[in-house]
């Protein structure tokens, strides 16, 4: 049976042909955690169809006969990290060894080459053997990303009601604002400032790319696209100083309206100047404790944390966060990666 690729622009493509690439992207899933429950179509569907302004997503596919049995994709900044590009390649169990891998490689390659990107980065699940060829093309482990996962069931809300009042004891002169999205007008500048700290959690030694930016801008693209447009609740918990109104540390997550049980934890940061004093775990503990509250239906909520950053997964691991998960990121350059694998 023949075989070809095809990019697809998954903004526009046929329902269809996004499909036939969320039932690859399955069996990729059920390799790397068997028995996970199962991502709906229609969330993976939507994300593909709304991505961010500031972003650039590609996707290649191989086709034999009616079904996708290899796909490989490119991730791009359009803002920032404009010498990176991420990339991915998975191939279909049942069809290794026939090539596909480095045909579409080579398309995803050619793509980040044309963009005048010069560095690729890729995530492989730790211990699988793409790690080899990784190494082959000359590419450096960047660092180690551990995907946690907390089991609502196993949560300790004793400790969670300890740490708000902790807190209320050690951090008087701040106070806890609740900010769902879209965020008022009145904290958006301040709150896209705080979301810098990020840029001072620890970081691996080879890892090569710029610090990250959010403006006002981008997380009203955000709140639209990856949210309301995609079916998701972005939630925030931020610590504001009363003495002078400072934005001090927040926690943010999203509530995934078509896939109930499930909250992706994304940020947690503290600006230096207010660290020491227990805001972290506040605002943790707070969010929480208000997903509790308003949404009955969680079971689990997700997180990814740079192997490196201790003192964040030292928090998540006394809130009852257990390892899924470890995703190396490899990153290399991409003339070198072209020069070994001949792509």
């Amino acid at each position: 049976m023949s075989s070809h690729i095809e990019y697809v622009d998954t903004r526009t493509a046929p329902k269809e042909t996004l499909e036939a690439m969320h039932e690859l992207h399955l069996a990729f899933d059920e390799e790397v955690l068997p028995g996970d429950p199962p991502e709906p179509a229609a969330q993976r569907l939507l994300d593909w169809r709304h991505p961010l302004d500031c972003e650039r997503v590609s996707h290649w596919v191989v086709w034999k006969g009616p079904e996708i049995v290899a796909t490989s994709g490119l991730h791009v900044d359009l803002v920032q990290n404009l010498a990176n590009a991420f990339g991915w390649v998975f191939v279909h169990p049942h069809h290794r060894g026939s090539g596909y891998g480095r045909a579409i490689a080579t398309a995803m390659v050619d793509a980040a080459e044309t963009d005048g990107r010069t560095r690729l980065a890729i995530g492989i699940p730790d211990g699988r053997p793409e790690e080899a060829l990784a190494r082959r093309a000359g590419m450096k482990s960047a660092y180690r990303e551990k995907v946690s996962r907390l089991s609502f069931a196993e949560i300790d809300w004793t400790l969670m009601e300890s740490w708000m009042a902790l807190a209320a004891e050690r951090a008087s002169d701040y106070e806890l604002l609740f900010l769902p999205s879209p965020l008022d007008d009145q904290y958006l500048e301040a709150y896209c400032n705080l979301m810098f700290v990020m840029n001072s959690a620890p970081q691996e030694d080879y890892v090569e790319e710029e610090e990250e930016i959010m403006t006002p801008e981008i997380w009203r693209d955000l709140e639209r696209k990856y949210g309301v447009e995609a079916e998701r609740e972005i939630l925030t918990y931020v610590a504001r100083h009363k003495p002078t109104g400072e934005l001090a540390g927040y926690t943010n997550v999203a509530y995934r309206r078509l896939q109930p049980d499930l909250v992706e934890q994304w940020d947690t940061g503290v600006d230096p100047k207010h660290r020491n004093k227990g805001l972290g775990r506040w605002v943790k503990a707070a969010m929480a404790l208000k997903l509790r509250e308003t949404y009955p239906s969680v079971r689990r909520i997700d997180t990814e944390n740079a192997g490196s950053n201790a003192p964040m997964l030292g928090i998540n691991v006394e809130m009852g966060f257990k390892p899924i998960l470890v995703q190396n990121v490899w990153q290399g350059e991409l003339a070198t990666i072209r020069q070994k694998l001949s792509v």
